[in-house]
């Protein structure tokens, strides 16, 4: 398998275009003109699909995913705000464990990973704690694939005059999200998820109110959102050296997102995960109903089967032998294991893994028997 492209079909990174990709082959100097126009067609593109002309801006910060969220909180939660994390999975929790980490004393409120935070729920608790200045919850979380109320949560914190910082790694670009409809105050995302580009660079969406006030002072130079912010704003340029490459990418990436539009999209993602369901649903059930289900990512049960990271560790290796490379993890309270379901995902891909999943469960007679390889000729007619 050396030097031979992964079928991944992981929740990110994921697939990427060989448009996309060959972007990455032209060496640009970061303080050009044309690198800052770039840029700036980046941050005007995903303002544009977030519907946030007017009331926000985009600030691109060095990084993966998580850089974007330390920074977001870094950067708009000081040490005396009392936020609330919503959590019905690991993403939130990363969230609390940032802010305690800075020595933010926040509280949280924990859901189950499998059903969607409760609405009435958070407003009962921020009834009980009239504290709180900030609600953090993840949009998308892809523990398990649920899609949390966006809206709905935004729209209750801006009726208590409480601040929203939300993680919208896994579903900006395949979910319908408004600045304008939902009002919400920060929103991150990043290059390597439903954008479609390569992983390096996180995007934090922050209202005008937020980044032109004074704000905290911010203990860190480079998690600085606002001081970013004003530089691109004042000559185009980011503060310290950025991923070149990175943004040559997303800027393909964005706009094929842009002509394929987000609602086409989400519904892309959705067939690949329904068929998906069908493919293997004789070996392995959705954890989510239905309703709960993002388009994003699929977490499946094979309950008997796979129970522990041993037994799922033995499926991966399988998967791995036809080139087929899912989530490595398994999610010990739920007993689930995910398959992403975005990016350049070829329906051969999907054959294949019919065929992984039948020679798995049935083929080898047993689970702990599964060691057989596959014919070279399937992963050649998948590539």
């Amino acid at each position: 398998m050396s030097g031979q492209h992964h079928f991944l079909l992981t929740p990110g990174p994921l697939a990427l275009s060989d448009e996309v990709k060959a972007q990455m082959q032209f060496d640009m100097g970061s303080r050009d003109q044309s690198f800052k126009d770039i840029t700036a067609s980046v941050r005007e593109r995903i303002l544009d699909l977030i519907d946030g002309n007017g009331t926000h801006s985009v600030v691109p910060i060095q990084g993966s995913g998580t850089y974007g969220i330390e920074a977001a909180l870094a950067t708009f939660i000081g040490s005396t705000a009392r936020p609330l994390v919503c959590i019905n999975g690991i993403y939130g929790e990363r969230i609390l464990k940032i802010l305690q980490l800075r020595g933010v004393q926040a509280a949280s409120l924990r859901a189950s990973s499998d059903e969607p935070l409760s609405v009435s729920e958070i407003a009962a608790h921020l009834d009980r704690d009239p504290a709180i200045t900030h609600l953090c919850f993840v949009h998308c979380e892809t523990t398990t694939g649920v899609i949390n109320p966006l809206d709905a949560i935004v729209q209750l914190a801006r009726q208590r005059g409480v601040r929203t910082v939300v993680d919208a790694m896994s579903s900006f670009g395949a979910v319908d999200i408004s600045a304008r409809r939902s009002g919400f105050d920060v929103l991150v995302t990043s290059s390597n998820k439903c954008i479609e580009g390569p992983p390096g660079v996180a995007f934090v969406i922050a209202s005008l109110e937020l980044l032109a006030g004074t704000g905290h002072p911010v203990n860190s130079f480079v998690l600085d959102v606002r001081d970013q912010w004003q530089s691109l704003e004042q000559n185009g340029e980011w503060r310290s050296t950025p991923p070149t490459h990175v943004i040559q990418a997303c800027a393909k990436a964005l706009e094929g997102l842009s002509a394929e539009g987000v609602i086409r999209r989400g519904e892309r993602y959705g067939a690949v995960r329904d068929e998906i369901v069908r493919a293997i649903g004789r070996y392995a059930a959705p954890l989510l109903n239905v309703q709960a289900r993002s388009p994003v990512c699929l977490a499946l049960t094979a309950r008997g089967l796979i129970n522990t990271q041993k037994d799922f560790d033995a499926l991966y290796l399988h998967l791995a032998r036809y080139n087929l490379y899912i989530y490595s993890k398994l999610h010990p309270q739920t007993r689930s294991f995910r398959i992403g379901c975005i990016g350049a995902i070829r329906p051969a891909w999907i054959l294949l893994l019919t065929t992984a999943f039948r020679d798995f469960f049935e083929g080898a007679g047993s689970v702990a028997k599964a060691s057989a390889y596959p014919e070279p000729e399937l992963i050649k007619e998948a590539l």
